[in-house]
């Protein structure tokens, strides 16, 4: 595929160009190229021998320079159990490659090769094109539609849309207030340093509001982009690379309905059995203590609900912390209406009722400390460090 895209590249620049008139059909022009290929063969074989030691992108002394074009169009499936997001996106590459330029009929300043389907794959299969690849995708992308444009003056633009699975790192520390990165990392597939630059020119959703784009309960923050190059294992040279950066976060209807809303429950309903004496009934059947122990089960149930929708990790999580503070505090609540009533059948009805009314004007306070502590305690730690 190399030697024929050379053979073809120095062809052209032997002055067998193209002449491109206006009722040609691209079927003819492709059928032009590939004859112009097999005429090529009837080379010297010395010939031959230097195309074969030149170098395959246009500039023989100096990297080309690709012209980065990025559309996202959804962002969907976000998964944070298994740290990976569903994309929809369209990518343009534009480079020049004089060895392509060719002379176009009459007025044409303007005219171009345009080649769609099928002969895609013919054209990029005869002239040297960056092919990239979506270095943090976990399987091959599906394209949707790709084209080819040659401009008579040798600019090439190549694009792209697709579809694609692409893992990410996600941070659980605070969650549900979830602030994570979406990485999409765009990667010069067989190109270094040396022979090609990427240069980003475009990166945007294809929405003036963004967050209606993030299928889901996520809403955008930042989006970023650079480029930077990195290291495959069979080459000591860096590859050029394309880090596009989509910081979100969830939307605050999700955090206080799914958050806030059965804190706010198990905290008055736990306060509101403290006002329960469970001297006046048997211990067994004492609303404060049944009540107390639905309370925990009712605690320990929503965090395992929540906690499917995170990722096993070996850290403790802000969901972690919250909803074990509330269990120790219910805990304690049980405890304390176990003691009152230890009390009294032992006859010593005045400690055990200054016990009772001192807890239960005590449990708000209590409550609402411990919450604010562990609050402040994940907001001021610094979980990069």
């Amino acid at each position: 595929m190399a030697h024929a895209h050379q053979v073809y590249a120095s062809n052209i620049e032997r002055q067998n160009r193209i002449v491109l008139s206006k009722p040609d059909s691209e079927l003819k022009v492709a059928s032009r190229i590939s004859k112009q290929l097999s005429q090529t063969e009837l080379v010297n074989n010395s010939w031959q021998t230097e195309l074969a030691n030149s170098v395959r992108q246009p500039s023989p002394y100096k990297p080309t320079i690709v012209f980065v074009y990025v559309r996202l169009n959804t962002i969907s499936q976000i998964n944070l159990p298994e740290k990976t997001y569903e994309l929809s996106a369209e990518v343009v590459l534009e480079w020049q490659d004089g060895r392509l330029a060719f002379t176009a009929n009459g007025n044409e300043t303007n005219a171009l090769l345009k080649y769609n389907g099928n002969d895609v794959d013919l054209i990029l299969g005869r002239i040297w094109s960056p092919s990239f690849t979506i270095g943090n995708e976990i399987q091959p992308r599906e394209t949707q539609n790709r084209s080819v444009q040659v401009a008579s003056n040798g600019w090439v633009r190549v694009y792209e849309q697709f579809n694609d699975v692409v893992k990410f790192d996600a941070d659980i520390h605070s969650f549900p207030f979830s602030n994570q990165t979406l990485a999409l990392e765009i990667n010069s597939a067989l190109d270094d340093l040396s022979n090609v630059r990427f240069s980003v020119q475009e990166f945007k959703f294809n929405s003036s509001n963004p967050s209606q784009q993030i299928i889901g309960r996520w809403t955008l923050k930042k989006l970023d982009a650079n480029t930077r190059s990195f290291n495959r294992l069979d080459s000591k040279l860096g590859f050029p690379q394309i880090l596009i950066l989509m910081h979100i976060q969830h939307k605050p209807q999700y955090i206080i309905f799914n958050f806030f809303i059965p804190l706010f429950v198990i905290f008055v309903a736990a306060a509101a059995v403290t006002w329960i004496d469970p001297a006046q009934t048997a211990s067994y059947s004492s609303p404060r203590v049944g009540g107390t122990l639905t309370l925990i089960l009712t605690t320990i149930a929503i965090k395992l609900s929540l906690a499917r929708e995170i990722p096993a990790v070996s850290y403790m999580t802000l969901t972690d912390a919250v909803f074990g503070t509330i269990v120790l505090i219910l805990l304690l609540s049980l405890i304390t209406s176990c003691t009152i009533i230890f009390l009294r059948e032992n006859k010593q009805e005045v400690l055990s009722r200054k016990i009772h009314v001192n807890f239960r004007k005590i449990y708000p306070m209590l409550y609402a400390t411990s919450m604010s502590a562990v609050f402040l305690f994940f907001y001021t730690m610094n979980w990069n460090s």
